[in-house]
């Protein structure tokens, strides 16, 4: 590749490099330069690092997620704290003063009341006309016994104490420890730390599969010296094709480009005939 001196971009192939067809006996492949335009990867020597960040689309999607079970979290605390007290004191209120209001209304019938019932008579209509007027026709009805209890563990502690963390982790964790592959191919992992040598093969058997399950399409695995294989997950961490590219290239250049695509078909005999001098 050729570079034209622009500065480079995040998540893909570097802004101002274009792309040239090498093949495997020309100098510059013999050189170690690759059609991407960094030196081979069995040199390692000269490839920058690359670091992983957070998927924009991850990121958004849990804070989202986050921001809804804040919102429901609240929406249960003000039920739980305001709405429904306030529902239980207005029922209790408004059936104590309708007996009151009927029980001194039958007695008035046979006598005349005292000026103390018929202060209790105003208060109680007080107490009745200030009800109607906050809930209109609707007369308060007392909160069911699990009304409470539900706005409580669903909303206030399902949503609001587990839900807001169980998304936002993700994303802090993401952030604070990202992969990292150095210059020489030291790959670092929130889980470990493995030099070139310790990386002997990458399983590409479901990056970009057809078939499936689709999330897992978003993976491939570095196999380590011991047989353990080392997770590599694009769906969640940007730049990570490029680790899984710079892997897949290194032992399957035939198969895999940098950007971890894979070789079309022809683009070696394209790049032979390139090669092929002109005829005198």
């Amino acid at each position: 590749m050729v570079r034209n001196g622009s500065r480079t971009s995040r998540g893909g192939p570097p802004r101002g490099w274009t792309p040239i067809a090498i093949h495997s006996n020309t100098p510059a492949r013999q050189a170690g330069v690759f059609a991407c335009g960094t030196p081979e990867a069995d040199t390692l020597g000269s490839l920058m690092p690359i670091v992983t960040s957070i998927q924009p689309f991850t990121m958004w999607r849990n804070l989202g997620f986050a921001g809804l079970c804040l919102i429901f979290a609240l929406w249960g605390w003000y039920d739980y704290s305001v709405k429904i007290p306030t529902l239980e004191r207005d029922s209790v209120s408004y059936g104590d003063a309708k007996k009151v209001v009927a029980d001194l209304t039958t007695a008035a019938e046979a006598r005349p009341l005292s000026t103390e019932e018929v202060a209790q008579v105003e208060q109680a209509t007080a107490v009745l006309d200030d009800i109607k007027e906050r809930y209109g026709s609707a007369v308060p009805a007392k909160p069911a016994a699990y009304d409470r209890p539900v706005q409580l563990w669903l909303y206030i502690v399902g949503c609001g104490v587990l839900g807001v963390p169980m998304f936002i982790w993700p994303v802090i964790r993401t952030l604070r420890k990202p992969y990292r592959m150095d210059d020489d191919g030291t790959l670092h992992t929130p889980h470990g730390t493995y030099r070139p040598e310790q990386i002997v093969d990458i399983d590409m058997s479901r990056w970009c599969s057809t078939t499936g399950d689709r999330r897992s399409t978003w993976t491939a695995k570095a196999i380590l010296t011991d047989g353990r294989k080392v997770l590599l997950d694009d769906h969640d961490h940007k730049n990570m094709h490029l680790i899984i590219g710079r892997l897949a290239h290194r032992f399957h250049p035939e198969t895999w480009t940098p950007q971890a695509k894979r070789v079309e078909a022809g683009a070696t005999s394209a790049s032979t005939d390139a090669d092929v001098p002109p005829a005198v």
